[in-house]
């Protein structure tokens, strides 16, 4: 975002030994019976020693004869926030001011010609640059109490300021400030740049007089090129306008200056009262920014059919609607390789952000990589000028997920045995997400499970990829077979009790089939079956009952995991000798 670096106004320090005064202006009210409520509001820099307490003012009469001093205990000052309206310029944070507010309460018996309320203060900083030796010359801030002779009777209400001064003012930027000024009875106000009053106080003895030196009172000394109605110096522009106190401030230097607004007061067309505010300004360097800014939003490199990214465009000013231009050019074709991008965008009245998303398209061709250069053009309000605010994007070939996982396993609950399967992807972009099933394990690309955990004989598992762009994969069917060695009892008894009467082998639901064979003691095959239910109860082939006696068997479990080869059927057949007993 460009920025340009402008000059702004903030009120300055004074002396080392002073309060750091920055202004101020004093009004009264009339409460009656000679009695007025004085309000005097000063100003000063939050760096400074803090505010008089209490604070020592004088009044004389319109002949310049003392008449009273006075003394108010300091109030809570209150931190005056900077309030600049130009969305152009981003007004500086380490500016602080600070106001007390004095009230007071005072009776004045009515004279035909009233009286003048002062308050002085010592001194305005030594590198104030238009006015001549400023350390020696301190705050003047008066009014008028008019008497009988103008108003007929005491009972005028002095005009006060509605707004705090500016803080904030840049230079060759025009501010444009409401001066105006509020007088309860009505009268007349007339408004003018003006010289401030002074006082030499002579250095640190002359701090804070009291009583304040009696009136009547000389402005301050111009150093050439400034003056009371030019006090920013050549270059520089300031009117008011006499009627409503609006005023605009376009200060061309930088530096430390002395600035007075006063407002006259009319009755009947008769000039009763003039008082000045009187405020200090130094000018600095600050920033203005623009009140657009275009940003990236996700990452620079993008995967086709996956990533995407983002240009915010946000603004401090939702007035008005903004269309800006949109350029895009690169190796990449906009419409083909990305989603199709336009010429131009706008963003309605009270919107502040709006984004552009560029997506690029998964074309399943290998292409390498790809750029893409993405402009906005913005109209520069500030600099009557356009900006262009430029990214670099690069996409890259998604590479398709592939998958590879392990042959089948065989396990067996009654001992407690544990499975494990694995599998191992390659493509896509990390991180990936395994989900294992028909019993959910962990997001692994290997896992290991208890049989128990398995119905018996066959199970089927697999496992489903999810890479990070929301591709997915799976494996092939994976049997899991949870088969423990038959348990083959060695007599069966035929006398009917219940107990022994049939020839019952363990395990054999692990197994698709279990082939029984019975031989008599001479080796002739006297019963067999290749689907053995444990129903055999010591009959023969044709169901005559055997004699009792030793024979031999012969038990092959059948599955599809084995061949049952020479090597497997001594894993697994089992052979041996059952006794019959009648």
């Amino acid at each position: 975002m460009k920025k340009v670096l402008i000059a702004l106004f903030l009120v300055i320090s004074s002396t080392s030994f002073a309060s750091h005064i920055v202004g101020g202006e004093v009004y009264y009210d009339s409460l009656g019976n000679d009695t007025y409520k004085v309000t005097f509001e000063v100003y000063r820099d939050c760096s400074g020693s803090g505010f008089d307490s209490p604070l020592q003012y004088t009044v004389f009469t319109s002949a310049g004869v003392l008449f009273s001093t006075y003394s108010i205990t300091i109030p809570i000052p209150d931190t005056l926030p900077i309030v600049y309206d130009d969305p152009c310029v981003t007004a500086p944070t380490d500016i602080c001011i600070e106001r007390a507010i004095y009230i007071d309460t005072i009776i004045l018996p009515a004279t035909p010609g009233g009286y003048k309320i002062v308050y002085q203060r010592c001194c305005w900083a030594n590198n104030i640059q238009n006015i001549t030796n400023p350390g020696s010359w301190g705050l003047t801030i008066s009014t008028d109490v008019p008497g009988t002779t103008l108003v007929g009777q005491a009972d005028n209400n002095c005009a006060r300021f509605d707004n705090y001064p500016p803080i904030v003012l840049c230079s060759n930027l025009t501010l444009t400030f409401d001066h105006v000024a509020t007088d309860i009875d009505g009268d007349s106000l007339v408004y003018s740049i003006c010289t401030p009053e002074t006082v030499d106080l002579g250095g640190i003895g002359g701090a804070e007089p009291n009583p304040e030196y009696a009136p009547p009172y000389s402005g301050v000394t111009w150093e050439p090129g400034f003056t009371g109605i030019q006090p920013w110096g050549p270059g520089s522009n300031v009117t008011i306008d006499p009627q409503t106190g609006m005023m605009d401030i376009t200060p061309g230097l930088v530096g430390t200056y002395v600035a007075g607004v006063c407002v006259e007061e009319y009755r009947n067309g008769v000039l009763i009262n003039s008082k000045t505010r009187t405020f200090g300004y130094r000018v600095v360097t600050c920033e203005v920014e623009l009140p657009i800014e275009v940003s990236l939003l996700g990452a620079g490199v993008l995967i086709e059919g996956c990533s995407s990214a983002g240009f915010i465009i946000e603004r401090t000013d939702a007035d008005s609607s903004l269309t800006v231009q949109v350029l895009v050019s690169g190796t990449a074709t906009n419409g083909v390789d990305y989603n199709a991008l336009g010429s131009s965008i706008t963003i309605p009245i009270g919107v502040f952000s709006d984004t552009i998303s560029i997506i690029p398209f998964g074309d399943g061709i290998t292409e390498g990589n790809e750029t893409v250069t993405f402009s906005i053009i913005v109209e520069n309000p500030c600099e009557n000028s356009f900006d262009t605010t430029t990214a670099y994007l690069t996409i890259q070939d998604y590479i398709p997920l592939t998958i590879s996982w392990g042959d089948s396993t065989n396990i067996c609950d009654e001992i407690d045995e544990y499975g494990s399967l694995w599998c191992n992807v390659q493509g896509g972009i990390e991180p990936y997400n395994y989900t294992w099933s028909p019993t959910p394990y962990l997001n692994n690309d290997s896992i290991s499970f208890p049989a128990t955990d398995l119905p018996p004989n066959l199970t089927y598992m697999s496992v489903n990829v999810i890479d990070g762009c929301g591709q997915n994969i799976s494996s092939g069917l994976i049997p899991v077979y949870n088969q423990c060695p038959c348990k083959v009892p060695n007599v069966i008894t035929m006398n009917g009790d219940g107990v022994n009467d049939e020839f019952i082998i363990r395990n054999i639901e692990d197994y698709d089939r279990v082939r029984l064979q019975i031989f008599n003691r001479w080796g002739n095959l006297v019963f067999e079956t290749e689907d053995y239910q444990n129903d055999w109860k010591g009959y023969d082939k044709s169901g005559r009952a055997l004699e009792g006696g030793v024979y031999t068997y012969v038990v092959t479990p059948e599955s599809d995991k084995y061949e049952y080869d020479d090597q497997e059927k001594t894993r697994y057949t089992a052979h041996g000798f059952v006794h019959i007993i009648k």
